[in-house]
C-alpha cells in the first residue's frame, strides 16, 4: 500500500511540475522574452512518504482502517472456528453415515468453505478501497498545501525527495508543507466498507478486481473428502 500511495503522490507531483513548465513553454511561443526571464527553476523538495505517514489526516485514516481490520479479523476468526468444528464432526460421522448422505453433507460443507473464502476476499477489497479513497483526499490536500507554500516562496518546481540522490537540504520544504497540511486538514471521512456497493468499487478504482461471486455460487472443483 505504501508503494502505491507513494507512486500516486510522486506522479501527481511530477504532473504538477510538468504543468508549470508546460505553461511556461506555451507562453514562450507568444512572448519569448518573458518566458526566458521565467525559465530559471527555483526548486523545492518534499518527502511524500513522511507527509503520508506523519500528517494528522493520514494518521487518522490508518486508525480508522485498523479499527475495521480488527473487527473483520475477529469475524473471520469466529467463522474459521465454526468451520473447523464442523469439519471435525463431519469426519467423525464418515464411518456411520450412508455414503450418499455423507457425500451430500461433504458437498454442502465444501460450499460453506467456498462462501467463506468469498466473504474474506470481499472484506479485504472493501477495506482497501475505503482506505485508498480516504488517502486520496490526503494526497489532494498535500498537493494544495505544496502549491500554496511554493507560491509564497517563489518556487516553480517541486520534486519528491525519493526521486533525488543529492540535493541541498535548504530546498526541503517538507516541514513547512506538513504544518500547512495539518492546519488545512486534520481528519478525513472514512466510509464504512460494509456500505460500499461493488459497482462503485469497480468504477472508482482503476484496475480494481471484478466483483466477487455471490455467496452460494457453486465452486468450480470442490475438494473430495
Amino acid at each position: 500500500m505504501k508503494t502505491t500511495l507513494r507512486s500516486k503522490a510522486a506522479v501527481a507531483i511530477f504532473a504538477g511540475v510538468l504543468a508549470l513548465f508546460g505553461g511556461t513553454a506555451a507562453h514562450a511561443q507568444t512572448a519569448p522574452a518573458a518566458a526566458a526571464k521565467a525559465a530559471t527553476p527555483v526548486m523545492g523538495i518534499i518527502d511524500t512518504d513522511l507527509l503520508l505517514q506523519e500528517s494528522l489526516a493520514a494518521k487518522g485514516v490508518r486508525l480508522e482502517r485498523d479499527k475495521y481490520a480488527t473487527t473483520y479479523q475477529n469475524q473471520v476468526k469466529d467463522l474459521e472456528t465454526k468451520l473447523r468444528a464442523e469439519d471435525q464432526e463431519l469426519n467423525q460421522q464418515r464411518g456411520v453415515l450412508a455414503p450418499d448422505v455423507y457425500q451430500q453433507r461433504a458437498t454442502a460443507f465444501q460450499q460453506k468453505l467456498a462462501d467463506f473464502q468469498v466473504q474474506v476476499k470481499d472484506k479485504q477489497e472493501r477495506l482497501e478501497y475505503s482506505f485508498q479513497q480516504s488517502m486520496q483526499s490526503v494526497v489532494q490536500a498535500m498537493m494544495t498545501a505544496t502549491s500554496e507554500i511554493s507560491k509564497e516562496r517563489g518556487i516553480n518546481v517541486v520534486m519528491a525527495r525519493n526521486a533525488l540522490m543529492i540535493f541541498d537540504p535548504s530546498m526541503d520544504i517538507t516541514k513547512i508543507v506538513l504544518d500547512k497540511l495539518n492546519q488545512s486538514l486534520t481528519n478525513v471521512a472514512y466510509q464504512n466498507p460494509d456500505t460500499l456497493q461493488r459497482t462503485d468499487m469497480a468504477a472508482g478504482v482503476p484496475g480494481a478486481a471484478p466483483a466477487a461471486p455471490a455467496a452460494g455460487a457453486k465452486p468450480a472443483a470442490p475438494a473430495k473428502k
